[in-house]
């Protein structure tokens, strides 16, 4: 038995259909078995998206728990989970397919549940919740899915029949690879498709050839805008309906932006209107119990939005909490309120020619996600249809679970009707909630030649960025390629390092360009996680010169090779996977030694006058030789050669970096050698990122770590030691952050606690391993924490500012480099605060900026601190005097910035870096 199988894995559910190939039969429904309430089990079209990790007195019977080889726990999926995760919510985990797409954090650790992210008290009373990647949850939720399935079908194993997958048509490369990745997990091949795509293919599927033909009843061409809004993203696609000499034709044309927004951002709005109700003014509840009131926000705003809505609902906050009002538990929702937050904040009216909201400052409050903080999704619709000026859209495709309700839908295609003077048609669904996994099916039917296809190829270009001074990249893949065709930018050859891991940074853009076109990097290009690969040694050589071949492939992923065109006739290729990893020590491409040509073009002759400076004081030969005072005069010397240190731009950092570590064996030499050349390493390679070749830079340097220094009696020198890692901190990983924390540790905090702090060779050393540890933000957030409670602890005895400066960069909301996972949990900044709000500020230089560093507004309830604590930290700095351009984080929603940076590391960064805010960390 053959048979076509769409899963439509959703944020908020999951639903499946199906067809037997041989049967003349179109898709059904899969009904799922679930777990409905505890013990009682049923089948249903749509399985809640939610995984419940259940204590061990009400886990269930073994068929219905979840496990997966390296996943923790047992988990449960469906109805009943989302319930009880409803009531303790602690232990659920849900939008997995949001998180898939979230750059920021590391999409394979273990960072869900969310809100006990950096929570050293992660237990719940009875046993500890366990954490689920979102690459492991989505193939949790995948193998019920399967099993269930195998249980159904016992001689059509659902691993041996042709599986489409889909997926948002903003999903980008990388969260592309993750989802087929998740499935491969679990032993299914699939094959994606774009959610509008699967939309509109349900919509052929239902009206056949007269719903195309009616869409061309006024022109040879009509173009449906698809407007899908599930429950964690909107997607927006352009169809173009037309006619060649084959008869009608179907083709995507346009791709909107990634929008994080949806019917959770809609059930956070109506969560805080009900908290209002039920907490005193300027208090908010709990992060868990606030939790269950989004739940059950969602299940009142279903009802309430509903063809034969009641007037009103309660909705039940299960249990009581010292902070509720009168003991009231059951706020009500009107339906008159319910529509006012919807369709006035999330699809109000407004003209085409509006522009988009600047983003709103302190919006609402989400739990980790990057949600879109301008939530009008109509005007997001008004820029996606601004840019195509070209395809005014003639009708409009409604899709997702928000669109049941009619005011919604009604709202979104008035609005594009006054925006088109009445041209744009409304097009109908047969159920906007099982119409992905249908159309899925009838794509799987066209794969076969059973049914009309839609035409659209690859969703954006993508490129391949090169170094040099300007910001520029090459295209290697252009938009709207069909998948199997190969390119192969032949014009860009690039140097690589044989024998270790090659990196090359990627960025994908929503324009066309040629391949092999070179481009400048602008804001329409998003960085993407990099591609990495290695190859092999061949004859000996360490340098192989390679080209990028590209193409969209037949599953729907980006692939691509590196072609060693220095072999033979150029067929020896190597795979490039996606890297998450970032910081690990990946040599970098360049276009035939680009950056070096790049420095030597600009510097000349100065590069060789200061190579022969540092070769003078590093060299086997001289190094024993040199007189103290030109070792001392080092950093002068290069002075005068290029101007002052601050000057120096990245290139010029990192191109003396490279010629300091030439002579790296030289720093041994004598104390003054190894001081100053720790000084100037530090200093040549701050951040530790953001520039070609730092990852490898980085990992070269740390592996002199453990040698730690040869002059050990010389104070000056571990200073300068300390400093160059602090300086660097950026671009090293988790291991090696917490390699240099496990020597640092017992100098600051000795774990006998009866005793004193150490005193490293001297006391002042300990300011420098104190600095360093702070600013290590890629340690595990409870290590963090312990950390700043050691801090905290010093801080009732010393009034030293360098305890909060310190204290400021461990309690940071906002990391300036690492994953936002690895924050200290914002109860614990609570209980830092409490105390720190009785010090004498006045006293304390540094108390104001490492105060508003811990109370940053962030817009995730899971790492800001309180309304109270806030508001009280923003009163102390007013009676400070402090300035009010610098309490409005404290206040507001106001992103990092470069000067913010700078002073996470003390000094200026060099100019060049490239620190981009949505670079994988």
């Amino acid at each position: 038995m053959s048979m076509i199988v769409g899963i439509d894995l959703g944020t908020t559910h999951c639903g499946v259909a199906f067809c037997d190939v041989d049967a003349d039969v179109g898709p059904t429904l899969f009904e799922m078995p679930q777990l409905v309430a505890q013990g009682q089990a049923a089948t249903r079209p749509l399985l809640p998206s939610c995984l419940y990790a259940p204590i061990d007195d009400e886990a269930p019977e073994a068929r219905w728990q979840l496990q997966l080889d390296g996943v923790a726990g047992s988990w449960l999926v469906g109805e009943h989970a989302r319930a009880r995760g409803g009531e303790v919510t602690q232990r659920l985990v849900s939008s997995a397919k949001s998180w898939l797409s979230y750059s920021r954090v590391d999409r394979r650790a273990a960072i869900l549940p969310w809100q006990l992210a950096g929570d050293p008290d992660e237990g719940d009373g009875e046993a500890t919740t366990p954490r689920l990647s979102p690459v492991a949850a989505s193939a949790l939720l995948l193998s019920h899915i399967k099993r269930c399935w195998d249980d159904a079908h016992p001689a059509a194993a659902l691993a041996q029949q042709d599986v489409v997958l889909t997926v948002p048509a903003s999903f980008d490369a990388v969260a592309r690879e993750l989802t087929v990745e998740a499935a491969r997990s679990i032993g299914l091949e699939v094959r994606l498709l774009e959610e509008p795509q699967a939309a509109f293919y349900d919509l052929m599927r239902v009206g056949g050839e007269a719903v195309l033909e009616q869409l061309l009843s006024d022109g040879d061409e009509a173009r449906v805008l698809v407007c899908d809004v599930g429950g964690g993203t909107t997607d927006l696609s352009l169809m173009k309906v037309g006619r060649d000499r084959d008869g009608v034709t179907v083709e995507r044309v346009a791709v909107g932006k990634h929008l994080l927004l949806g019917g959770d951002n809609m059930d956070l709005a109506l969560a805080h209107l009900c908290e209002r109700r039920l907490v005193a003014e300027g208090d908010r509840l709990e992060q868990r119990r606030f939790c269950q009131l989004v739940g059950a926000c969602r299940a009142a705003k279903e009802r309430l939005l509903s063809e034969d809505a009641p007037s009103e609902v309660n909705v039940t906050l299960v249990g009581s909490g010292s902070k509720l009002i009168g003991g009231a538990l059951k706020p009500k929702l009107t339906r008159q309120e319910v529509a006012q937050v919807v369709l006035d904040g999330f699809v109000p009216e407004v003209s085409l020619a509006e522009p988009r909201a600047v983003q709103a400052r302190g919006g609402i409050v989400a739990f980790g996600l990057p949600y879109e903080r301008d939530v009008a999704i109509t005007r997001h619709l008004a820029e996606f249809v601004r840019r195509q000026a070209d395809h005014q859209p003639t009708a409009l495709l409604l899709n997702g679970g928000v669109f049941r309700s009619p005011a919604v839908a009604g709202r979104v295609a008035d609005t594009l009707r006054r925006w088109t003077d009445g041209r744009a048609r409304l097009l109908a669904l047969t159920d906007p909630d099982t119409s992905v996994a249908l159309g899925a099916v009838a794509y799987g039917l066209a794969l076969r030649g059973r049914a009309r296809r839609i035409r659209g190829g690859a969703a954006k270009s993508y490129y391949l960025g090169l170094d040099g001074s300007e910001p520029r990249a090459v295209c290697v893949l252009s938009r709207g390629v069909d998948e199997g065709v190969l390119q192969r930018a032949d014009a860009h050859a690039m140097d690589v390092t044989v024998g270790r891991k090659v990196r090359f940074d990627l960025y994908a853009a929503d324009r066309y360009d040629e391949v092999g076109a070179v481009v400048p990097l602008d804001d329409d290009h998003q960085r993407l996680a990099p591609l990495v690969t290695k190859l092999t040694d061949h004859g000996g050589s360490t340098q192989r010169r390679v080209v990028l071949e590209a193409e969209l492939s037949a599953i729907g992923t980006l692939d691509l090779r590196c072609v060693d065109v220095g072999v033979g006739d150029g067929k020896r290729r190597f795979a490039l996977a996606f890297d998450l990893r970032v910081d690990d020590g990946a040599s970098v491409a360049h276009g035939a030694g680009h950056e070096q040509v790049s420095a030597t073009a600009r510097y000349g002759k100065r590069l060789d006058e200061a190579r022969q400076v540092v070769a003078g004081i590093y060299s086997k030969k001289t190094r024993k030789q040199v007189a103290v005072k030109e070792v001392k005069g080092l950093v002068r010397r290069l002075e005068r050669i290029f101007g002052k240190r601050k000057s120096w731009d990245a290139t010029l950092n990192r191109t003396l970096f490279d010629l300091m570590w030439t002579f790296q064996r030289g720093r041994k030499t004598g104390a003054d050698h190894e001081r100053v050349f720790w000084m100037l390493a530090g200093f040549c390679l701050r951040p530790g990122a953001g520039h070609a070749r730092d990852g490898e830079r980085v990992t070269a340097m740390f592996e002199q770590f453990p040698q730690r220094l040869a002059h050990g009696k010389e104070p000056r020198s571990w200073q300068q030691f300390w400093i160059a890692w602090r300086r660097v901190s950026g671009g090293l990983d988790e291991s090696a952050q917490v390699a240099i924390r496990d020597v640092v540790d017992p100098f600051l905090a000795p774990a006998d606690k009866g005793l004193k702090p150490a005193k490293p060779w001297r006391n002042d050393m300990r300011w420098e391993m104190l600095e360093l540890a702070a600013s290590l933000e890629r340690v595990p957030a409870v290590r963090r924490g312990e950390l700043g409670g050691w801090i905290v602890e010093h801080t009732w005895t010393e009034r030293d500012a360098r305890l909060w400066s310190a204290l400021g960069r461990v309690g940071a909301r906002t990391p300036v480099y690492a994953s936002a996972h690895h924050v200290v949990a914002a109860r614990t900044i609570e209980r830092w605060m409490d105390h720190l709000l009785r010090e004498k500020w006045e006293e304390i230089p540094s108390a104001p900026r490492a105060a508003v560093s811990m109370c940053r507004v962030t817009g995730d309830r899971a790492r800001d601190v309180s309304d109270v604590t806030r508001d009280k930290v923003a009163t102390r700095l007013e009676s400070l005097g402090v300035p009010a351009a610098k309490i409005l984080p404290v206040r507001e929603l106001i992103a990092l910035d470069d000067r913010d940076r700078a002073d996470f590391y003390g000094e200026d960064l060099p100019g060049g870096l490239s620190l981009a805010d949505d670079a994988p960390s």
